[in-house]
């Protein structure tokens, strides 16, 4: 081992050290980004790639919601590596996910709307979330479903009749996303919502709420109201159409 990589080593422990010590938080957003790609990179300095990337897309989040490809047009970023970069979204999403499964009991609507807005709210692709909950208000399933990464327009009806046939909820809530969009539903929503009431009230299942995640926040269908808001929609308007 030369000098270099004895130095990139101690440099790599100290980041780790530092991550370890004070957080993230307290790191700044290039130290952060540099000490991701240690779990890229197992070896070499990996600072100059960690500015480069910054240069590109600006933040980290734009870094890792970044496709493949465009990844790969980074110097010094192969398919392997790009692969690597754009899981550290889905790997953040297992975690929120699996401590959401922790919260198995709900005692209100706006414990259901913090579970729907961790799964759904960073997403830059569509997604929906199907949950299930006994009649002591226990969560007893959840699905979560790309819409991108299927070829029917409109609600999955055979998808969610076998959510419900095999997890048998007393009462269920659906939620789906819209990327980088407003939350008010679509026609195409208002005539999904009829489906899942219509086999809800088949299936003699109580449904609590169909949530849609925007830009501005969370919408009820069922109260048509924003019921969490993150920002102005009138701001967000003049920005989608400036």
């Amino acid at each position: 081992m030369d000098n270099s990589d004895v130095s990139h080593d101690g440099h790599r422990a100290r980041l780790l050290d530092l991550a370890y010590n004070a957080g993230l938080d307290s790191m700044s957003e290039i130290q952060v980004v540099e000490f991701l790609l240690t779990y890229v990179f197992p070896r070499g300095d990996v600072n100059p790639l960690a500015h480069r990337l910054l240069d590109t897309y600006g933040d980290l989040t734009h870094i890792i919601n970044a496709s493949v490809t465009d990844l790969m047009t980074v110097k010094g970023i192969n398919e392997r590596s790009a692969k690597r970069i754009h899981l550290f979204n889905d790997i953040f999403f297992a975690y929120v996910t699996a401590r959401m499964n922790k919260r198995t009991h709900i005692d209100c609507k706006a414990e259901i709307i913090d579970m729907v807005e961790d799964v759904l709210r960073f997403r830059t692709n569509e997604y929906m979330l199907l949950l299930g909950f006994s009649p002591t208000n226990f969560l007893c399933g959840k699905k979560i479903v790309s819409r991108n990464l299927r070829n029917e327009v409109g609600m999955p009806v055979l998808e969610l009749s076998g959510f419900l046939s095999s997890t048998k909820p007393n009462s269920f809530v659906i939620a789906h996303c819209h990327p980088f969009g407003l939350s008010k539903p679509s026609p195409d929503d208002d005539e999904a919502l009829e489906v899942v009431q219509k086999l809800c009230f088949d299936c003699g299942v109580q449904l609590v709420d169909c949530y849609i995640v925007g830009e501005d926040g969370v919408y009820s269908m069922l109260d048509d109201k924003l019921v969490r808001a993150y920002c102005d929609v009138d701001d967000l308007k003049k920005a989608f159409n400036p």
